[in-house]
Order: structure tokens, then sequence, then C-alpha cells
């Protein structure tokens, strides 16, 4: 069991539009992590990554990708987790080309691979982006790309999508006012984007955050008081 409570900004950001009952069972996977949890997507989002810095988004940085995860779901040595997370990751690798309109104002770069985590009100929040977005005038932000098999499109589910986008990007923010590694820039809110590759959605962190730094906050004062009592 993790002792210090600690969840990562996905998990934060589901927090934030869950049910009392979805939120107990927020904190208890969050305390008692498993590893295939942790290591979803994992390979697919560093070729996006690959791909997304790339000036020409080279198509067979996806292809090659592709390839190695048909391999992988056909691969009687795999286990079936691997083999899941493989026929998921190709879904997603499908998905990315039609979000390169919405992305095409954002110049990305590499995001250092260690981060140091956000405190909120007592809560380490694993906020690892995995680019940076470079602005002009000597602004930046950061990127999360938040992949997700929830394929539900109803209102409902679209608006909860929508609100966790928000979240998810402001809490990057967050991020990257406290931990800015890029001394010669200015973090800036329109520049912290949560990318919800599967539905083509880009959120970037509001102009007007200050509620939901507060609800955020709020939220890890529930979270530390839960985390050993669920």
């Amino acid at each position: 069991m993790t002792k210090k409570p600690r969840v990562s900004v996905n998990e934060l950001a589901h927090f934030m539009v869950a049910s009392e009952t979805a939120r107990h069972g927020i904190v208890r996977r969050a305390r008692e992590p498993k590893h295939f949890v942790v290591t979803r997507y994992r390979d697919v989002r560093t070729t996006l990554c690959s791909y997304l810095t790339d000036p020409n988004h080279n198509t067979a940085i996806l292809d090659q990708a592709e390839t190695m995860f048909v391999h992988r779901t056909k691969d009687p040595a795999e286990s079936n987790l691997r083999r899941d997370d493989a026929k998921h990751s190709i879904e997603v690798l499908h998905a990315m080309p039609s979000m390169l309109k919405a992305l095409a104002p954002y110049e990305f770069v590499s995001a250092p691979q260690r981060q140091k985590k956000l405190t909120v009100s007592g809560v380490e929040v694993s906020v690892r982006p995995d680019l940076y977005v470079l602005g002009s005038n000597k602004r930046i932000g950061s990127a999360v790309l938040r992949m997700t098999k929830d394929d539900k499109t109803t209102p409902a589910a679209q608006d909860k999508r929508r609100q966790m986008g928000l979240y998810a990007s402001t809490i990057i923010m967050m991020h990257m006012q406290a931990h800015n590694t890029q001394k010669n820039r200015l973090p800036a809110a329109k520049l912290c984007l949560a990318i919800d590759v599967q539905h083509g959605k880009v959120f970037t962190a509001p102009t007007f955050y200050k509620k939901r730094i507060h609800d955020l906050e709020s939220a890890c004062v529930t979270i530390a008081a839960l985390w050993g009592y669920v």
C-alpha cells in the first residue's frame, strides 16, 4: 500500500466528476496500484510523442508502430493483457492523424522523462507531461495525452469527458507554474493541454481557473481523508 496520498493527473481529473462510490474506488486503486494499470498505453504514448515532435509528422512512425502492435495481438507468447493493450493502442494510432488540424497551432517538443510531483492539499499528484508546448513571446506550456476506452456518445458522457479534460489541463497548468524547468520561458494557460486522442478533442486550461483550482484543492482534502479508510 502507498502510505502517502498519491494520485495521477488522470485519476484526479476522474475523481472530480465521479460519484461518491466511484470516488472510493479511485482512491482505493491509487492506494494499491496494479502494475499493468500504470503501464497501459506506454508504448503507443512514446510513438505519439515521436510523431507530434516530428516537424513533418511522418506517418511511417505510426505505420511501424502499428506493425509491431498487430504482431503483438497475434503472438501467443504475449499475455492477454499485453494483447489487449496492443489492440487498443492500434485504435489510438488510427485516431491520431485526424487530430492534426486541431493540433496544428501548437509546436511540440520533448519533455523531460523525470518530473517533480505537484503537491495539492497534502496529496502528491503525479503529472508527467508527455510534451512541452512552445508559444510566441517566450511562452511555454505542456501537454498530456489522455487515452481512454470510453466510447459513449450521450451528451452526459461527452460533458463528463469535457470536464475531465478541463480539470486535467488545469492540473497541468498548476504543475507548469510550480515546476517550470525552462527558465527562459513563462508558463501560459493557453499552452497547457489535455489531448483526448480517441475523441479528437484538445482541452486548454481555462483563462478563469481560480474556481477549478479551489475545487481541486477541496477534492485533494477529501482524498487525503479517505486514504486510510476505503
